[in-house]
C-alpha cells in the first residue's frame, strides 16, 4: 500500500482527498500547525521521519476571492514547494495545483491553453506564485501542476457560490450575484477520480488544466437550485455587465485520460444541495 502525503488536508480539496484516498491508500495528513511547509527544518525533519511514495501538495496561501492577499503569499507559496521538492525522495512523484490565476485574471479567460503560460504575467501576489511555481515544474520530470478554475462541492466554504446559493434556497431567501460571470466549475467528486488516475499512470503533460468541457455562469448555477429545490428563489444581479470569464481548455487532459467523464452540474448540485440540506437538519 502506497503511503501519500497530503498537505492542507483540512481545506475543501484536501478533506475529500483525504476522505477519498484513505480506502486505497496509507496516507499521512499532517495540518499546518503540525508541519509548517514554510519551515526548511522542519520539512527536512518530516521527510526524513516518513517514508512517503506520493505527495498531493494541496497547501496553499491567498487566492480568496474579495480579500487581499497577504505580502507574503508569492514567498510563502514557492517556498514551501521548494522545500517539498529539495526534501522528497528523488524517485517520489508530487502532484500540485496550480490556478487560473497563473494565465493573469485581468482579461477575460476563454478556454485558455496550458501554451499561454507567460504571455500574460499576473499582478496579484497569489497568481504570481502560481506562475512563478510553473516554471518550476517545467523543468522536473517528477511533478505535474494540474490547474483548476473553479471546484465545487462537499465541505466547500459557506461563502462559495454553489453552497451559497443552496443555502438561500433552502430558506427561500433571495440569491443575490454581485456579478454574473463563466466559469469552468468541476466537482470535486471529478477531482478526486482525476487525483487518483495521476497517481497510478504517470502523466505526458507536465502542466494540465484540470475542468470540465461544459461551463457555467453563476445566473445559471441559480437556475438549477431552484429547479432542484422546487421552489424559485428570487435571482438578483447587482451589476448588470458580465465579468471577465474565467474558463480553461481541457483538451491535454482529454488526452491524458481519453474515456474521462464530467458529472452533469445538474447532478454535481443536486447532490450538494441533499448533503447540505441533511447538514441543516
Amino acid at each position: 500500500m502506497k503511503t501519500i502525503l497530503i498537505t492542507g488536508s483540512g481545506g475543501f480539496v484536501g478533506k475529500n482527498l483525504k476522505e477519498f484516498l484513505s480506502i486505497k491508500y496509507n496516507l499521512l495528513t499532517p495540518r499546518s500547525f503540525e508541519l509548517d511547509l514554510c519551515n526548511k527544518d522542519a520539512v527536512e525533519d518530516y521527510f526524513k521521519a516518513n517514508s512517503i511514495d506520493f505527495i498531493i501538495h494541496c497547501s496553499s496561501k491567498g487566492g480568496y476571492r474579495n480579500l487581499k492577499d497577504i505580502d507574503s503569499t508569492e514567498i510563502d507559496n514557492i517556498s514551501m514547494v521548494n522545500n517539498i521538492l529539495n526534501f522528497k525522495k528523488s524517485d517520489t512523484r508530487v502532484i500540485l495545483f496550480g490556478s487560473g490565476a497563473m494565465y493573469s485574471k485581468d482579461r477575460p479567460l476563454c478556454k485558455v491553453k496550458e501554451a499561454e503560460i507567460g504571455k500574460f504575467i499576473p499582478k496579484d501576489l497569489y497568481g504570481k506564485s502560481k506562475y512563478e511555481i510553473s516554471k518550476i515544474v517545467q523543468k522536473r520530470s517528477d511533478v505535474v501542476c494540474l490547474n483548476i478554475f473553479g471546484c465545487y462541492g462537499k465541505y466547500e466554504k459557506e461563502t462559495r457560490f454553489p453552497t451559497y446559493a443552496i443555502r438561500q434556497n433552502l430558506n427561500k431567501q433571495k440569491i443575490s450575484i454581485n456579478q454574473n460571470v463563466v466559469f469552468d466549475y468541476l466537482y470535486i467528486q471529478d477531482l478526486c477520480n482525476i487525483i487518483q488516475f495521476f497517481i497510478e499512470n504517470i502523466p505526458k503533460n507536465k502542466i494540465l488544466n484540470v475542468t470540465p468541457t461544459k461551463s457555467i455562469s453563476l445566473y445559471e448555477i441559480s437556475k438549477i437550485v431552484n429547479k432542484i429545490g422546487g421552489f424559485n428563489s428570487e435571482i438578483e444581479i447587482l451589476n448588470p455587465i458580465l465579468n471577465n470569464e474565467y474558463t480553461g481548455s481541457n483538451e491535454l487532459l482529454k488526452e491524458e485520460i481519453p474515456n474521462i467523464k464530467f458529472t452533469d452540474y445538474e447532478i454535481g448540485l443536486k447532490e450538494l444541495y441533499n448533503q447540505i440540506k441533511k447538514e441543516c437538519k
